[in-house]
């Protein structure tokens, strides 16, 4: 099947506060969509919710929907870090790409490849130097694809600090 938003720009669209239950609902759908019962996850839907409703009004996380036929059917978040200075990062900020999800129903049209494009150019057009994310195995080959690449000389490590 085509790309059904590659002729058409106006369907990829920031996110407004009165979409923050589409929110949740595609972020729910992601989490399982790696796996996560819907069980286990009704205990995060109040906080994403609180998440959003803080973060989305300050423009410190912001959210694009794609929509096929004026519904909502894919979504992409952004947050900017601010980190210390780097020899690889003078400016010292990160774009942090999550939140990436294609209901099932939408996937393999090119809906994912152009968000990630569109949030790539919304950070390269505010001078941030270097972009991140976490990759799914399901999505880690379009990251590849786009030129994202594991980091050897930096791995990333992880460790829960409370239950």
């Amino acid at each position: 099947m085509s790309d059904l938003l590659a002729n058409d720009p106006t369907n990829i669209r920031l996110a407004t506060m009165d979409e923050i239950d589409v929110l949740v609902e595609l972020r729910v759908a992601m989490f399982e969509a790696m796996g996560h019962s819907k069980e286990s996850l009704i205990p995060a839907i109040e906080p994403m919710r609180e998440y959003f409703q803080q973060h989305l009004p300050t423009g410190a996380f912001r959210v694009w929907i794609a929509e096929y036929q004026g519904a909502p059917v894919a979504s992409i978040g952004l947050v900017i870090h601010s980190i210390p200075p780097s020899p690889r990062n003078t400016r010292g900020e990160v774009a942090y790409i999550m939140n990436l999800i294609t209901l099932p129903e939408y996937r393999r049209r090119g809906i994912a490849r152009r968000l990630l494009l569109h949030v790539m150019d919304v950070a390269r057009s505010e001078g941030i130097p270097k972009a991140c994310l976490h990759a799914s195995s399901e999505g880690r080959p379009l990251y590849e694809q786009l030129g994202f690449s594991i980091s050897e000389d930096v791995p990333e490590m992880w460790r829960t600090l409370s239950p």
